[in-house]
């Protein structure tokens, strides 16, 4: 396990309350042992965001007795991602922004488990029945905010993005054109920016989606919110270029999939346009 320091600050809180229970227990330890003695709190990221996924009384003592870096390690564990974007809307909705933010939220035991725990458990079975009940597909028209959010989204992804001249040109070329965003329980985990040619083609500039939320079908949501938008401006073709099969990247291999699987054919091949070493396929879709 790799742990290293990090600010308390700078890691946001997924939790509403504190247990005073728990709080008693864990300070007690913590004045016996000494609060340079602790085990790593463990973190997650998507994008920007930093976050406890555990912990979080461990780091409010912490806070509370002068230590401003902390040992942290990032969970390897696969996480419930939803939840926890739900989990930091209801932080940021209750201005709840950092550690030291759940100092006045200490409550009993009781009320804990009212509050909290309970809270919980009716989320995770909402999000059972429908994790995605609460994506919103819409345009983004900011300019700063398209250029910030690709390049957030495109940095975290250097399998498909790893190119920084490419990341730079999409940043930029993003600004000018209609920018879709999926955005789920106030985060923005993926876009698409479409660039129309001639009014007759509408072409997937580019599309990317924080990998923690690959094959959830919000991609297909995405695409599906394209090509209405093509149907409601009589757009009669989609099309988007990706990396050929003649090309071995199984990521791409998936990309291509995806694209297959929302009804894009392959139309030509461009074997040296992006580089000999790149093949480029050009794929097409007829918007019916």
């Amino acid at each position: 396990m790799y742990t290293f320091k990090a600010n308390l600050r700078a890691i946001r809180p997924t939790q509403l309350y504190i247990s005073e229970k728990k709080y008693r227990d864990c300070l007690a330890l913590f004045e016996q042992q000494g609060f340079d003695v602790n085990e790593p709190l463990p973190i997650k990221k998507i994008g920007r965001d930093v976050f406890f996924t555990d912990g979080h009384t461990r780091a409010l003592i912490l806070w509370q007795n002068g230590k401003r870096r902390v040992n942290v390690y990032y969970e390897p564990d696969d996480l419930d991602w939803i939840m926890y974007l739900e989990n930091l809307e209801w932080c940021r909705t209750r201005k709840i922004g950092s550690i030291q933010d759940l100092a006045a939220r200490i409550t009993s035991e009781q009320a804990y488990q009212e509050k909290w725990l309970k809270c919980c458990s009716e989320s995770q079975a909402r999000l059972l029945e429908n994790p995605l009940a609460d994506l919103v597909i819409d345009f983004e028209k900011d300019h700063r905010a398209k250029s910030l959010l690709c390049e957030e989204i495109l940095r975290s992804l250097p399998q498909w993005f790893g190119i920084e001249e490419a990341i730079r040109e999409y940043t930029e070329k993003v600004k000018e054109l209609p920018f879709v965003t999926a955005i789920l329980y106030g985060k923005v985990i993926g876009f698409c920016a479409v660039s129309v040619n001639y009014g007759i083609n509408a072409d997937l500039y580019v599309l990317a989606i924080f990998e923690e939320f690959h094959g959830r079908g919000i991609g297909t949501r995405m695409i599906e919110f394209v090509t209405a938008y093509c149907q409601q401006n009589a757009i009669p073709y989609m099309t988007v270029k990706t990396l050929s099969e003649r090309h071995p990247d199984r990521n791409y291999q998936k990309t291509r999939q995806f694209y297959e699987k929302c009804g894009f054919r392959a139309f030509e091949e461009f074997p040296t346009l992006w580089g000999e070493g790149n093949p480029c396929l050009y794929m097409l879709k007829e918007v019916k």
